[in-house]
């Protein structure tokens, strides 16, 4: 039931409407179909040691603005054409995000947090990793620039470990743009780990870690949004070396 109610939480951010909220100032949705292409040295380690299988997952995203902060959500569906136990590597999971600012007046400052996890059955044995990030943010805007850093503890409740997991420092930022008469956007989000417990950094490739993506975005219309994205990830995702690949992506815009 935890795992449930903690979705839940991650798609607030899309069922919040205007019509609800008389303190709303913005907000979107979008579903959409991504595949990820890992690169040859991801998938083709040595020894057995990658995990890695590229794959498709469908997603529903959504964020939203009010005069007290923001939230943003998403839900995935990884591997959606494949059966659950089609291979190791290519089970089906599920996996959410929800990150809530809460604004300290007009300085800028929020408080920041954060709820990612995700649920799988690996050979058949059911795995869980959810990580639980409170601190401190900062939002900062230049006409089309945005960046917003935050600084925060963690908490990690896994199959193989729960308990306080260090800190992550990290942040989102995007630059909106025309070209040539069509919608563009750079967008960038990147999570630094350190000081993680020692029995947790023991089998999760050390005390730190670095995840993120680099994207590009074209909206040749409203009610499409289409991108590509460098994918990198360095001891996280359940490995201890530098991951990285591609992502296709197609939204369609609510």
């Amino acid at each position: 039931m935890k795992k449930y109610l903690s979705g839940m939480v991650a798609l607030t951010a899309v069922a919040v409407s205007p019509a609800t909220q008389a303190d709303y100032l913005w907000g979107f949705a979008d579903i959409g179909i991504h595949y990820l292409d890992w690169t040859s040295h991801t998938t083709h380690r040595t020894s057995n040691k990658s995990h890695k299988d590229d794959f498709a997952y469908l997603e529903l995203e959504g964020g939203a603005g009010f005069t007290w902060g923001e939230t943003y959500g998403f839900f995935d569906w990884e591997n959606p054409f494949n059966g659950r136990h089609d291979k190791p590597g290519s089970e089906q999971r599920y996996t959410f995000k929800n990150t809530n600012r809460i604004y300290l007046g007009d300085t800028g400052l929020n408080l920041y947090g954060h709820v990612y996890g995700t649920y799988g059955s690996p050979n058949g044995r059911n795995f869980h990793d959810v990580m639980a990030l409170y601190g401190l943010g900062y939002n900062v805007k230049l006409d089309q620039f945005w960046f917003k850093p935050f600084i925060a503890k963690r908490y990690t409740d896994q199959t193989y470990y729960s308990g306080n997991n260090g800190y992550v420092f990290g942040w989102v930022a995007g630059y909106d743009f025309n070209l040539w008469n069509e919608k563009f956007a750079l967008t960038n989000w990147t999570e630094y780990e350190f000081d993680r417990a020692a029995r947790y950094a023991a089998g999760n490739g050390g005390k730190e870690g670095t995840n993120g993506a680099v994207a590009q975005w074209w909206k040749p219309n409203p009610s499409i949004t289409t991108g590509i994205q460098y994918r990198y990830a360095d001891n996280r995702l359940g490995e201890s070396f530098l991951q990285d690949g591609i992502i296709y992506s197609v939204k369609y815009n609510f």
